[in-house]
């Protein structure tokens, strides 16, 4: 039996680069954190090559060897808050024909951050998104940095009246056939002259893909780039109290687990009901153990009450009850955020096939021995680990507890890759026969076998 490791990502028609310009921010620990940052917040829906470059040019040029259409180029400090990001670029790219596409800037004509109106339109560094196809084309065009000596003979454009904010980002910038000499103010106006030269659109950034992203700016102080990272602060604070009421992440990864015979003992983090759904799809018996781990002790005590109190129905009911009984801090995610609870409910029925399979479930369930372990995996592990033991078949489940903006603000990438590395070296000291389901310290999926065959795949 092999060990299955989706190659999420993978067939995307672009890949993802990102731009290391750490040499002009003043302080190296902010350019650290927020490249580890930028890169941590592509993983949650992007699994393909990161590619790395000091250069646009130099990103672009390792671009073309990866057999992509596209490349999505982003510099260090721009976070990508919503995985929507990714599915909303996708379908626009689908409907656009270009060669260039970000942040315009507008030097060429007076406005409020350049009065004088003398230079060129330019590309704010933050995000990039580049046809390949156009680029080859077009003999690899250097992208252009600012010059405030040099007047060049450019490709003049029709500018949009209309601006994504202010008055210097204009929605396009429309091929003519005329030439105007100015002093390019701004980097990227190579990019957009070689556009409009071949007759195509420069188009901004849509609204409602800038909406999913963040660009925190790191060479502003310490002070200014904590304010601007406010929302990671306030995830990181809030984050061991939190409650998952609902599954964020979707069930479909099961059908990749191999596993033929019922779970003697299950050890899964606290959320929502995918430990049952693992339970109901492998099978159990009466005396299936289940140990829940987490380090949110809510999320525990969550658990339990479920267990104690909810009889398998109106799931809906019980939430309104257990809210009127005491402070529950709900975590949501991209799937449940905007869905009601009714609608939610529906779902989670949808994917069992009925409320009454669900309950009659829940009636078996309830009878097994429960245990609850309050733990940190990076931190504590061996709090769980020295429970595990090599008797019968045992499966565990982490979700992605070593892909959270928990972990990764406050220990970095290379500090959650040795947590993980720990996990798995305790895990494989208990029980190497042990099923693993759940995401590595970049959302790697990790599921499918036990964990002798994962470590055989991956030395």
């Amino acid at each position: 039996m092999k060990t299955v490791t989706r190659k999420m990502g993978l067939n995307k028609n672009y890949v993802v680069g990102i731009l290391d310009d750490s040499s002009v921010i003043p302080n190296p620990t902010a350019a650290q954190k927020s490249k580890e940052l930028t890169e941590f917040f592509t993983r949650f829906k992007y699994f393909g090559k990161i590619l790395s470059g000091t250069s646009v040019n130099e990103i672009l040029d390792k671009a073309l060897e990866e057999d992509k259409k596209y490349c999505i180029i982003h510099c260090i400090g721009h976070l990508i808050k919503e995985a929507q990001f990714f599915s909303l670029l996708e379908k626009w790219m689908d409907s656009h024909n270009f060669f260039i596409t970000g942040h315009i800037m507008d030097k060429q004509n007076p406005n409020s951050a350049h009065p004088d109106g003398d230079g060129y339109y330019g590309l704010h560094k933050q995000c990039l998104l580049v046809n390949l196809d156009y680029y080859k084309k077009f003999d690899k065009p250097f992208y252009g940095d600012k010059n405030t000596k040099e007047s060049v003979n450019i490709a003049k454009a029709i500018r949009s009246v209309h601006d994504i904010h202010d008055d210097y980002t204009p929605l396009t910038l429309k091929p003519t056939d005329e030439s105007v000499v100015c002093t390019p103010l701004v980097d990227g106006w190579n990019f957009i002259n070689k556009s409009l030269e071949n007759g195509l659109i420069v188009y901004n950034f849509h609204p409602k893909i800038r909406e999913q992203k963040q660009y925190v700016y790191p060479n502003k102080s310490a002070e200014e780039l904590n304010r601007q990272l406010y929302w990671i602060n306030n995830i990181v604070s809030y984050a061991p109290t939190c409650v998952f009421l609902w599954n964020t992440e979707g069930y479909s990864d099961l059908k990749y687990v191999k596993l033929s015979k019922p779970i003697d003992h299950l050890y899964a983090v606290a959320a929502a009901f995918k430990p049952n759904f693992i339970l109901n799809k492998f099978k159990f018996h009466n005396s299936t153990k289940v140990t829940y781990f987490d380090y949110s002790k809510q999320a525990l005590a969550y658990k339990r009450m479920l267990l104690e109190h909810w009889d398998g129905e109106d799931y809906p009911y019980f939430i309104q009850w257990a809210k009127s009984k005491y402070a529950i801090n709900e975590t949501a995610g991209i799937r449940t955020e905007n869905e009601t609870v009714e609608d939610l409910w529906q779902r989670e029925l949808k994917y069992w096939g009925s409320e009454k399979i669900l309950k009659s479930h829940w009636q078996d369930y309830k009878t097994l021995d429960h245990s609850y372990v309050l733990c940190d995996v990076c931190e504590n592990p061996e709090k769980l680990t020295n429970k595990i033991s090599s008797k019968g078949t045992q499966v565990i489940w982490w979700s992605n507890a070593f892909h959270t903006v928990n972990a990764h603000y406050l220990r970095g990438l290379q500090g959650v890759k040795n947590c993980y590395n720990d996990w798995i070296q305790q895990l494989n000291n208990k029980d190497e026969n042990l099923y693993i389901m759940g995401k590595d310290y970049l959302n790697r999926p990790v599921e499918g076998g036990t964990l002798k065959e994962y470590l055989n795949e991956n030395q």
